[in-house]
């Protein structure tokens, strides 16, 4: 596997379709309930958000855009369907078990684990999409 042989404007354009999908996710589409089911109020979340938290975001979202590329390289997925297919297969097989332990044993709801593993899910599967179609 060739770790370089990666497009790297794809993946930075990747990381800020993630960014933009959590606003929009942990925005307008689902911050009442998500907000409601963590305990936290619109203070809460003002008071805390710091760049630190956006710029480590930010670096967890290229990760996974270029392991993610990497996926769609080795696989040869290399249109709009087979990129959306990896990525969806990622989010499913990879995130959505690992959430899922995770909020088992914490004992936490399921609405809560389905708004969280199905951003990260819909971020993997357009990020399949943006590199499978971008080469």
């Amino acid at each position: 596997m060739n770790f370089t042989a990666v497009n790297f404007l794809a993946i930075l354009v990747v990381g800020v379709a993630y960014m933009i999908v959590g606003f929009l996710w942990y925005g307008p589409l689902f911050a009442k309930p998500w907000m409601k089911l963590v305990g936290m109020t619109q203070e809460d979340l003002q008071r805390g958000a710091n760049p630190v938290m956006y710029l480590g975001t930010f670096v967890g979202a290229l990760v996974a855009a270029y392991v993610l590329a990497l996926f769609i390289n080795a696989t040869q997925m290399t249109t709009l369907l087979g990129g959306a297919g990896v990525g969806l297969l990622a989010g499913l097989g990879f995130v959505a078990p690992s959430f899922g332990a995770n909020y088992i044993f914490g004992r936490r709801p399921l609405s809560l684990y389905l708004i969280d593993a199905g951003y990260q899910i819909v971020s993997l599967l357009i990020g399949g999409i943006i590199l499978g179609l971008w080469r």
